[in-house]
């Protein structure tokens, strides 16, 4: 009984053990071109223009989120103009 479970024991360590394919040796097609989408340098400021373009839309903002939304967005521009390469 004791040598069964021993040599269960090997079968299971040597499945483990046994080389495998890595990654480097499954075929992979190269990756595609990826979208080019146009450069939008302007994001909405001001309350006004953030109203149109949420109106444009069909994009309701209620009062009480017009201060958060107008957070947000400037927080979006200055992460635009970083990732650009500009001054924050």
């Amino acid at each position: 009984m004791r040598g069964a479970v021993i040599m269960t024991a090997w079968r299971i360590v040597i499945r483990f053990l046994r080389p495998r394919e890595t990654m480097a040796q499954i075929p992979v097609d190269p990756p595609a071109e990826p979208p080019v989408a146009p450069i939008r340098r302007d994001v909405p400021a001001g309350d006004a223009e953030i109203a149109a373009v949420a109106a444009a839309r069909g994009l309701p903002i209620l009062p009480e989120c017009a201060p958060g939304v107008a957070a947000n967005l400037a927080l979006l521009a200055r992460h635009a103009r970083i990732m650009r390469g500009e001054p924050a």
